[in-house]
């Protein structure tokens, strides 16, 4: 009798294989090249996977930690508890009021891991609808044990005074500073910034100062970059700085022109410079000395259009003999003086004045006369001009007021066959 053929069973598909089991079955060096390319908080997410992985993200190399606005302390505190390796950069870029005392114990730990790049930033809480005296976090004395820093960035908090036993620090190449104060006066940051003798680029916007007046001294001979930005006199002084490249200064409310003079006198070896006038009728660098001659490229905001502040362009002018881009921003424009034209900028003139200027920028132009006879006399003067671009002003233009001036300016005789003259409108 025929028997029939048995029949085959079925194969069962293989055991599926975890996740978790697939990681680990990569080789070790994927594994932490896999972990070192996530943000960090997904990095330490990482340990609920196994056992394996329970602790293998504190042992691989993650230069930068950056937390964003919102960031909860509690992951913080728990990455920088169990980091075994260097830490290069920490960033956090909104520490809220409640959490200011937890600054205190990152500051610590960043200190053992070597952190080399630390930008922290405070945020004071308001009540709404309610005027409130801000509440200014005083950082740790643990932040001069962070000897391995290049870069220092602090906003909104109080610095500590220097300890007797602060050698400064060494690797330190930027300083930035932003609504940083110093309750115990600024001998402190003169200490800090002349004994960080790395430093290169230093940054100070709206620093608190004491209310005793004292005078300091910026002393950093191997500074390039230099930006101030300041509303009222702290009776600091620069000292030279021969490797000096660029600088950017805003002033506010400075109360004579001698002390603008002395502001800006030591950053003649600068080669871009970028100034912003504090506000004043008279001619506030009337008595600049210093020659400016590395000095190709120079921005100035002008609050007030008027006849002394186009002196004071000239004043400067004549101490920067090879500038090439000068970039003019006019503010608030009085009322026209009728006597007004080129005759009063020919005393002006000196000995090559704008022999190497090839572009000039010249923004809020409202066509009034002192802007008229400028923009004659630069042409007149340049003789190596290549462009000057004039931005008209959406203010303060009368009817046919643009046309008109336009027209004039067509006709200006030019030293530089090569200008060009573009008009357009500022947004």
């Amino acid at each position: 009798m025929a028997t029939s053929p048995a029949r085959s069973r079925p194969r069962l598909p293989p055991p599926a294989i975890s996740a978790a089991e697939l990681l680990e079955s990569l080789p070790p060096a994927m594994l932490d090249e896999i972990l070192s390319c996530l943000p960090i908080r997904d990095a330490a997410r990482t340990s609920v996977l196994s056992r394996a992985w329970r602790r293998r993200w504190e042992s691989v190399p993650y230069p930068v930690l950056n937390w964003p606005r919102g960031t909860p302390s509690a992951p913080i505190d728990a990455v920088l508890a169990h980091r075994t390796c260097p830490v290069s950069e920490f960033r956090h870029q909104y520490v809220p009021e409640t959490e200011f005392h937890l600054s205190d114990l990152w500051l610590l730990r960043l200190a053992s891991v070597g952190v080399q790049s630390l930008y922290l930033k405070f945020k004071w809480l308001k009540a709404d609808g309610i005027v409130m005296i801000p509440h200014f976090h005083m950082l740790h004395p643990y932040i001069f044990s962070c000897l391995e820093l290049a870069v220092l960035d602090l906003e909104a908090c109080d610095f500590p005074d220097l300890p007797s036993s602060f050698a400064g620090f060494p690797n330190l190449t930027a300083l930035s500073l932003s609504n940083v104060g110093f309750p115990q006066g600024l001998r402190g940051l003169e200490v800090m910034i002349s004994s960080s003798s790395s430093l290169q680029r230093l940054r100070l916007e709206n620093l608190r100062m004491p209310e005793e007046y004292e005078q300091w001294v910026i002393h950093a001979p191997n500074l390039q970059r230099l930006l101030i930005t300041s509303d009222l006199v702290y009776g600091w002084q620069i000292d030279h700085l021969p490797s000096l490249e660029v600088a950017e200064v805003e002033l506010g409310h400075y109360s004579d022109a001698q002390e603008i003079v002395n502001l800006i006198s030591p950053l003649d070896q600068a080669r871009i410079l970028q100034l912003s006038m504090p506000s004043s009728m008279d001619n506030l660098l009337e008595g600049l000395s210093r020659s400016f001659v590395n000095l190709k490229c120079l921005s100035l905001h002008i609050p007030y259009c008027c006849l002394s502040s186009f002196l004071s362009i000239f004043c400067l002018a004549r101490k920067a003999p090879n500038l090439e881009v000068f970039d003019i921003e006019l503010g608030f424009h009085y009322e026209e003086d009728e006597g007004v034209d080129i005759n009063v900028l020919n005393a002006q003139r000196a000995v090559d004045l704008f022999s190497s200027l090839t572009t000039v920028h010249m923004k809020n132009v409202t066509w009034n006369l002192y802007e008229m006879a400028f923009i004659q006399f630069v042409l007149l003067e340049a003789r190596q001009l290549e462009v000057f671009s004039i931005h008209e002003s959406r203010l303060c233009l009368k009817p046919n007021q643009a046309a008109l001036a336009l027209a004039e300016v067509a006709q200006y005789m030019r030293s530089s066959p090569a200008a060009n003259l573009v008009i357009s409108q500022m947004p």
